[in-house]
């Protein structure tokens, strides 16, 4: 066989260089020869170009400028040169926007908008010099009135810009970097306190607090230790660590009795409670090697369950989904069941291990987006109320106003400037970047912004006043500080009279069935709903059903001993973690987590198994039975039924369901019927009750010297026809032997010449 040829490319590649070369020399000299280009415009190098600097905002106060707060404005923070060559000349100044006069300003401002005509301060001084990779401080105090201030001269929130400016190099002054703000105004320094809303007419504040986190828990097999996919949460929940930091601030800024306590519901994820609750008894994390290591977090985690179950007395308390159910992934994938179930075990979990009752009948779905077949399923799960984004809905609702979907379930909308302010942006827009979403210092800033901007609003002269519900994302990067800041900015406004606080149970509470509410339909279309892809929701739907068959056939073996609810719904569990709407996105991921609870589900099943005799059976009768060991490793007995596959010259009758012992094993004695002699092979394999398979097959070896029924039955007829053959074979030779007589006597005797003579006895007579 000839070798194979190469691509016809690849051969003239020489030839192809050589003129490459000449074309790249040719193109540098008119390059060279050529007038410089034109500069691309300032915005669309500002988007191309990263900031030469980084500037990093470490304190800002007042955070809310009030009547009677201080007079000035006081910024500090750090200039980082992340460029490769020398700042020069740097230094800081503040700039201010006009108010903003609604939600489409607040979202523009958030984005880099509403500097236009700004009031710029003097600048500061930061640096002579900022070499490459070094940085230097900066504090900045700006009158909040009067000459060389920002000019605050009425409430209102304004967009706020700390820029940095400088020269690189041998270049010119130009911006370096710059922060974006917003600066809430709810009074003027030295002036008189902001006038309130009549009683009851001020606008509703209502925070949802979350408390969640991604899944880590690796599913393992009953009684083996608890494994994690990392050790990030032993961080999280120590001092200092972003979980811990969440229940601190509910303990400084919201404790119990304040207008902030009343504001507050905390969203909570069971799964992350439960997961404290396993590490605090010891856990194990697995290392990048695929092995095991000790975790370092059981103290912690059990220091910060006792904190949040300390901090949910007498709180608002909402369950979030399972593990952050996907439940639009659920629902697409025609699983209304395990919709229903991320739904009830995380309200089930979170009553139990906070011993408080969440609010009945409520959920915030991933994201606050559904579309109508999981609005569907929710409804028939028993969801009364949904919290839904506020971009969610068709119409002009406002922000956390109640209305009737579809179906008579209540929707309350999330505000969704406020979570636009509480999430992670980004940072390329006009070279200015945002502290938002980030654990960094001033995180929470613009969502005291939107809480102020809301707060100031008019209010309507008639109906109910407007209730905005605050909601930051369920992964909420922002530190103690910062969350400690939101909740005193909403202390802060309600102590003002300018917001009045409500918790999410005392909104849906009374929104009834029977309640009056304006209509709202569901604005986003399905297929624009991002969701756990479908191929994972059919596998994890199908491990769900081998678990509930494998649930059917267990038992309790004993009093104290593990119920099969205990042992088998860890796998639900497991199922609705590999359904995380963290994973969205990442096929990989997903892949990954349902493919580690198929495999549990097959351990679980494997430790239930017909043992594989060590020889062979021996049969010297058509009837001999075989005895066969059922094994149970598990810690529950286990209903079995052993199945013998059909095998020519093996008849077998049905076998009845035994139960095997946990830890245990029994034997099944299994009446057969030979049919042929010689050797063969049968498997065997124990089965649920409801015929699914257990363990792996057994095969066995079987040697048979007995002659089965059809064998007997042959070698009778058989002989019976000889017998009767042989009976016709005498009977032809008596008939013919008596034939040959006669002829032998009749030729002996000749023909007659005399009178007859008497025969021989007659003879004897007469001569006596």
């Amino acid at each position: 066989m000839s070798p194979p040829r190469r691509p016809r490319g690849l051969r003239r590649a020489p030839r192809a260089l050589g003129s490459g070369v000449v074309l790249a020399l040719v193109g540098l000299l008119l390059a060279l020869l050529a007038p410089p280009a034109a500069t691309a415009a300032p915005e669309e190098a500002e988007e191309a170009d990263p900031a030469p600097v980084t500037v990093v905002l470490d304190t800002m106060a007042p955070r809310v400028v009030t009547a009677d707060g201080p007079p000035e404005l006081v910024v500090g923070g750090r200039v980082v040169n992340t460029s490769a060559v020398t700042a020069r000349d740097v230094e800081v100044r503040l700039e201010r926007g006009a108010a903003l006069t609604g939600s489409r300003a607040a979202l523009g401002a958030l984005e880099g908008d509403g500097l236009g005509g700004a009031v710029r301060t003097p600048p500061v001084d930061v640096a002579p010099q900022i070499a490459p990779g070094t940085e230097a401080s900066f504090l900045v105090r700006v009158p909040l009135t009067g000459p060389g201030s920002l000019g605050i001269a009425a409430t209102g929130v304004h967009p706020l810009l700390v820029g940095v400016d400088g020269s690189l190099g041998s270049g010119g002054a130009t911006r370096l970097g710059a922060v974006r703000l917003l600066l809430p105004v709810v009074g003027v320094p030295g002036g008189g306190p902001p006038a309130a809303p009549p009683v009851g007419r001020a606008t509703g504040l209502s925070l949802l607090y979350p408390l969640a986190d991604r899944p880590r828990r690796v599913p393992v097999l009953p009684g083996a230790p608890t494994l994690l996919s990392d050790d990030d949460l032993a961080a999280s929940f120590a001092p200092g660590g972003r979980l811990a930091g969440l229940v601190d601030a509910l303990a400084r800024a919201a404790p119990p009795g304040s207008a902030a306590a009343r504001s507050v519901c905390l969203a909570v994820d069971a799964d992350l409670l439960e997961t404290a609750q396993a590490m605090a008894a010891g856990y194990e994390v697995r290392t990048p090697g695929g092995g095991t290591a000790p975790g370092a977090g059981a103290e912690a985690a059990g220091r910060w369950l006792d904190a949040v179950r300390t901090q949910a007395r007498g709180r608002c308390v909402t369950a979030l989904p399972y593990a952050g159910t996907d439940l639009v992934a659920t629902a697409r994938g025609d699983q209304p069941g395990l919709t229903a179930a991320g739904v009830d075990t995380g309200t089930r979990r979170v009553a139990a291990i906070l011993g408080t009752t969440p609010v009945p009948g409520t959920v915030w779905p991933p994201g606050g987006v559904v579309d109508e077949r999981t609005l569907g399923d929710l409804a028939g799960a028993g969801t009364r109320t949904v919290l839904l984004d506020g971009d969610a809905l068709d119409g002009t609702l406002p922000a956390g106003g109640l209305a009737r979907l579809p179906g008579g379930t209540t929707a309350v909308t999330l505000d969704p400037v406020a979570a636009e302010a509480l999430g992670p942006r980004d940072d390329d827009r006009g070279g200015s970047t945002s502290p938002a979403g980030t654990p960094g210092a001033l995180a929470a800033q613009d969502a005291l912004g939107v809480l102020g901007l809301r707060a100031l609003q008019t209010a309507p002269a008639t109906g109910a006043p407007p209730v905005e519900v605050v909601a930051p994302p369920t992964d909420w990067a922002a530190s103690g500080a910062e969350a400690s800041a939101l909740l005193a900015g909403v202390d802060d406004l309600t102590r003002l009279g300018l917001a009045r606080p409500v918790d999410l149970g005392s909104l849906v509470g009374p929104a009834g069935a029977g309640t009056p509410l304006p209509g709202a339909t569901l604005a986003t279309p399905a297929r624009e709903v991002d969701a756990v892809q479908a191929s994972v929701v059919a596998r994890a739907a199908a491990v769900r059903d081998r678990q509930r068959e494998l649930l059917a056939a267990t038992e309790r073996d004993g009093v104290g001993a593990p119920s099969p609810g205990d042992f088998v719904e860890p796998l639900t569990d497991g199922v609705l973690r590999s359904l995380s709407a963290a994973w969205r996105g990442d096929p990989a991921v997903q892949d990954a987590q349902v493919g580690a609870v198929e495999r549990q589900v097959d351990e679980l099943r494997g430790a239930v198994r017909v043992v594989q005799p060590s020889g062979s059976y021996s049969l010297g009768t058509n009837d001999a039975p075989l005895l066969l060991t059922v094994e149970n490793r598990l810690p529950v007995a286990v209903r079995v039924q052993v199945v013998l596959e059909p095998t020519n010259g093996l008849r077998t009758a049905p076998l009845p369901v035994v139960t095997v012992p946990a830890f245990g094993s029994r034997q099944v004695q299994v009446e057969v019927e030979v049919t042929r002699a010689g050797q063969f092979q049968v498997d065997a394999q124990a089965r649920t009750p409801g015929g699914e398979p257990l363990g792996p097959t057994a095969r066995l070896l079987l040697r048979s010297t007995a002659y089965g029924t059809i064998t007997v039955w042959l070698t009778a007829s058989a002989a019976v026809v000889l017998v009767i053959l042989a009976s016709v074979r005498i009977a032809r030779r008596v008939l013919a032997a008596r034939r040959d007589r006669r002829s032998r006597r009749r030729h002996r005797r000749g023909p007659p010449t005399g009178p007859e003579e008497p025969d021989l006895p007659t003879r004897e007579l007469q001569r006596r």
